[in-house]
């Protein structure tokens, strides 16, 4: 996946957004802000914190026109001379979605950049949210001693909210970079739902994520197959991805399936997952970064009670389980070249 690269920051505002539910209210901007003084470390943290791997892009529920953050931030790249206004229009939409109890209250920078993407320069509208403190220790020198005192602000350690808007596929949403380090189940996504509305980007990198559930789901779910047929399985799988290159879909199933029965389960189990889910690509080009977001690779181990554990690293090596007729026990005898 291309970064992304700040080659200079035009315009920004700084607005605290509190808590709507608790009352903590909202002060917006009436100015731009000077971050001149700041520039390198806000450069820096918006290239580490956003990746630019899990793409994102606007929608809404009957059209993307509709999307409010969407429309604040087209206003801006259609004229730079809007940017105050629509910040504050971002940051009083986000204080009207700041409702569950669980929402801290902190500053939102809104920032409007100059950047480079996949080489080509393009304006960004940057969204960050701080609302976590670290502490940091500050000295003082009046010239007789030296003093020591703790201030509280935001770290290096990366953004605790944050949304990267790309001039770019407006008609089909922007292309959108989302960082959410703070959300749990408590204030259920307000940030990406609630706020941003956004989802995920039809392209090489949700195709393998979708992809990999699928296989994985596969694997996972097939009835009256033993564990050593599983774990094969499952150690095939993990090594088509593990290529990383272009996977044919009408190829798949003989790539992943042992033999004529379990390709005939496979197509079945395709056909109800593309239908709940969306269909492929004739070839999907593999994103390892995406691939090991959903690893398979745990079902290629056999667990033997509390007492062992057998990895499947070669899906032809020979295994084969029984049960001691005498004893009762389960065994698995393994064939091997010494």
């Amino acid at each position: 996946m291309s970064q992304i690269s700040v080659k200079n920051i035009k315009l920004a505002t700084i607005q605290m957004v509190g808590n709507k539910t608790r009352g903590e209210g909202l002060s917006a901007a009436l100015t731009l802000a000077d971050v001149s003084g700041s520039s390198d470390f806000l450069t820096k943290l918006i290239e580490k914190s956003f990746t630019m791997d899990d793409l994102k892009c606007f929608s809404y529920i009957e059209s993307v026109d509709l999307n409010p953050v969407y429309q604040f931030a087209s206003k801006i790249f259609d004229d730079n001379e809007a940017f105050l206004k629509q910040s504050v229009n971002m940051a009083t939409y986000l204080y009207d979605q700041s409702v569950h109890p669980n929402i801290r209250s902190g500053e939102l920078y809104v920032l409007l950049l100059e950047c480079e993407y996949k080489k080509n320069a393009v304006e960004a509208i940057a969204i960050l949210k701080s609302e976590k403190k670290d502490p940091f220790l500050a000295t003082d020198n009046d010239g007789r001693e030296i003093s020591v005192r703790t201030i509280y602000g935001t770290g290096m350690k990366g953004l605790d909210k944050g949304c990267l808007i790309l001039n770019v596929d407006r008609e089909n949403g922007y292309v959108v970079g989302t960082v959410d380090n703070t959300n749990n189940g408590s204030d259920a996504q307000y940030w990406t739902d609630s706020f941003l509305h956004v989802t995920d980007c039809d392209d090489d990198y949700h195709q393998t994520v979708k992809l990999m559930d699928m296989c994985k789901g596969f694997v996972k779910q097939q009835d009256g197959i033993s564990d050593i047929d599983r774990a094969v399985a499952a150690k095939k799988t993990a090594d088509v991805f593990a290529l990383g290159e272009t996977i044919q879909m009408d190829a798949l199933a003989d790539m992943i399936c042992q033999d004529d029965k379990q390709k005939r389960e496979f197509a079945a189990y395709r056909e109800a997952f593309e239908k709940q889910n969306g269909g492929f690509a004739d070839e999907v080009n593999v994103v390892k970064k995406a691939a090991i977001r959903k690893p398979v690779t745990k079902m290629t181990t056999l667990k033997l009670g509390a007492d062992f554990e057998v990895k499947v690293l070669n899906p032809e090596a020979k295994i084969e389980g029984g049960v001691d007729k005498k004893s009762g026990k389960k065994y698995y005898t393994l064939y091997y070249e010494g």
